[in-house]
């Protein structure tokens, strides 16, 4: 079943969000949801953001592209880049990780073929970032570009993934001090993008999920305009992914909201540890059935 609830809608200034129903995992799903929205600047949303749901394989893939382009170009690279990777995860053979390269690389094909078709898309492009999330793992990113991967867990905030950008390469190699790169003006050179040359190459690694832990797909909109320990300060402070997403696209339109913001947040649960707690949620629930009966059966004999 693909649950495909992506994004942005063009031209507005009204946020896109999805908070992505399931359940697709016999227990402990990571709770999601996703939203996006074209900014302060910018008048068309080139970002998009997806999800697609595997019940058989109890794998829940997470997907975000920001467009390079040309309004139009950029639009439709973002929008094919996650429809195609969807579809061939969903539909492909293997395991995960194979899945999931193939799926870029298809993607990448994809685009490239509808530049070529269509000369007012000639030059679009796209940033990927996907996180497919396995129940039985280990779950898999895959990248390519400055989208971003974030882990959360307790009071931290690491990047999964290294951005394919000229900046972040000087700053790696030494050559540019971190603290200057956030303002060089070199900051939008990527270097590796979908649909720009046949052969792509895909960053993948694996990533082992623990209770409690919070993952965060971005477009540059956000890590961007906002520093990582204010980002993490956002998501710790609420429980709810959906308000937590909310929040996030804000701080950055309020830091300048240079460019579209996209960010999908996947937290997974932590198990009830305090003593009873568990006890007490099955009184609770048992509680409300019985109240449901007595109304049920007050009503049978009131009619």
């Amino acid at each position: 079943m693909a649950n495909d609830d992506a994004a942005g809608a063009p031209g507005t200034s009204e946020d896109e969000q999805s908070e992505f129903p399931a359940p697709v995992w016999r227990r402990g799903e990571p709770n999601v949801a996703g939203a996006t929205h074209v900014g302060v600047v910018r008048e068309v949303n080139q970002d998009a953001f997806g999800r697609f749901d595997d019940p058989d394989r109890g794998e829940i893939l997470l997907v975000v592209a920001d467009g390079l382009g040309g309004h139009r170009g950029g639009e439709v690279a973002s929008r094919m880049a996650v429809e195609r990777i969807g579809e061939a995860v969903l539909a492909g053979d293997g395991d995960g990780p194979s899945r999931l390269e193939r799926g870029v690389r298809l993607a990448n094909d994809a685009i490239l073929d509808a530049s070529r078709e269509d000369l007012t898309l000639d030059g679009m492009g796209t940033t990927i970032v996907c996180l497919l999330l396995a129940e039985d793992g280990p779950s898999t990113v895959a990248h390519v570009g400055d989208s971003r991967l974030y882990r959360l867990r307790g009071k931290g905030i690491d990047c999964l993934t290294e951005d394919h950008s000229l900046v972040a390469t000087l700053v790696r190699e030494g050559v540019l001090a971190p603290e200057a790169a956030r303002d060089d003006p070199r900051r939008n050179q990527i270097l590796r993008a979908l649909g720009v040359r046949e052969d792509v190459e895909v960053d993948l690694a694996a990533v082992a999920l623990e209770p409690g832990d919070g993952y965060l797909l971005c477009s540059d909109g956000l890590h961007g305009m906002i520093e990582d320990e204010e980002i993490a300060t956002v998501v710790q402070a609420v429980a709810r992914p959906e308000t937590a997403v909310e929040h996030l696209i804000e701080a950055a339109n309020a830091a300048g909201g240079n460019d579209n913001v996209t960010c999908v947040l996947a937290k997974v649960p932590a198990p009830m540890s305090e003593p009873g707690l568990l006890d007490k949620a099955s009184a609770l629930f048992e509680s409300a059935r019985s109240n449901r009966k007595r109304r049920s059966s007050g009503a049978a004999e009131d009619g």
